[in-house]
């Protein structure tokens, strides 16, 4: 029988994969398009996309962990590249951003052209088969509406000249470049659609409700903790997260921290409701008599409760008027003339 450290203990709940139905068809989407990728009579593009939070990395993750870096006598050995597209994304920036993931000492050094040309030549090297962007709404400006079309040109060839499968992965707002952009458009397969789960959905419900019974079970061979997909249990969950896998991450993960750093073996309901407070941001500021970990709290669903849950995670604008600066005068009052034409 291993021997669980303490570090082993406090890493249970990141160590613990529950490939739910979306996960596993992400990941064997993706797979499929390596798997098929070096007999395709053109290069393989896919999608991922869905809300902040939704396991769209993960996915990611779990497919370049089935082809790991490895280094012969030759040089690196990278099957898939990954790297993170930075805001404005420029064609000199990926390039450097590639032939560095690559390993490539001098990624800095030489041309726009020269560094295309020794990135498809390093490529090739590593027998890199599949490029991973992540971030890729970044391609797509959306104070602007204006798409990076010199990078996406830039990506369309060198992902025809290498022939490796190109996998995207981004919020939706980075559709638009897929669609409006000629030179992918016509190259991409169907979107793969990572979403959150609705509580008032059957079979979203169902899959939250095993995802916490597979965490309970992982996270209940170190601590006396009660049953979080049991009766009521799972809607607490659900609304304190907003069916959001990142969130529900984030929540049991500080649950499990805090409890090692205090030596404790058991978990309380309100040890749950400090964990919530301590890791999810909600831009709602739910008060603290209002959280689904209260002992107050009603089980009982609600529109409400459900509206709010589903808000979590979203992006919120401040709507709150600039104040005029003292160089600037405020904008004179509406007339009564203007205010009755108004209404």
């Amino acid at each position: 029988m291993k021997i669980r450290t303490n570090d082993d203990i406090r890493r249970v709940v990141e160590s613990t994969l529950i490939p739910h139905t979306a996960f596993q068809s992400a990941v064997q989407r993706l797979q499929q398009g390596l798997d098929y990728s070096l007999g395709s009579s053109e290069p393989i593009c896919l999608a991922v996309v869905g809300e902040s939070r939704t396991g769209k990395s993960r996915v990611l993750e779990e497919v370049e962990s089935t082809r790991p870096r490895s280094r012969t006598a030759n040089g690196a050995v990278v099957p898939i590249l990954r790297i993170r597209v930075p805001s404005s994304p420029t064609v000199k920036g990926l390039a450097e951003l590639m032939l560095r993931a690559l390993g490539d000492p001098n990624w800095e050094k030489g041309t726009q052209n020269n560094k295309t040309a020794r990135l498809q030549t390093q490529m090739k090297k590593a027998g890199t088969i599949m490029l991973m962007l992540d971030e890729f709404q970044h391609f797509f400006d959306k104070g602007t509406q204006k798409i990076f079309h010199d990078a996406a040109d830039w990506l369309k060839i060198l992902v025809d000249e290498t022939r490796v499968t190109l996998v995207v992965c981004g919020l939706e707002s980075c559709l638009p470049v897929l669609l409006r952009n000629e030179q992918l458009s016509g190259r991409f397969l169907a979107p793969i659609f990572m979403r959150r789960f609705n509580w008032l959905d059957d079979g979203d419900r169902e899959a939250f409700v095993g995802i916490l019974d597979s965490f309970t079970v992982a996270v209940s061979e170190h601590f006396d903790m009660p049953d979080l997909s049991g009766e009521g249990m799972a809607y607490r969950c659900w609304l304190a997260t907003g069916g959001l896998m990142g969130y529900l991450t984030k929540f049991l993960r500080q649950v499990v921290w805090t409890a090692c750093d205090e030596g404790a073996r058991k978990i309380t309901l309100e040890d749950l409701r400090k964990a919530h407070q301590l890791s999810v941001c909600s831009a709602t500021e739910m008060a603290q008599e209002k959280s689904p970990f209260s002992r107050s709290f009603s089980a009982e669903p609600t529109q409400e409760a459900i509206s709010i849950a589903l808000s979590l995670g979203e992006h919120v604008q401040s709507v709150q008027p600039e104040r005029p600066s003292r160089r600037q005068k405020a904008p004179a009052k509406p007339s009564l003339a203007q205010t009755l034409a108004a209404t």
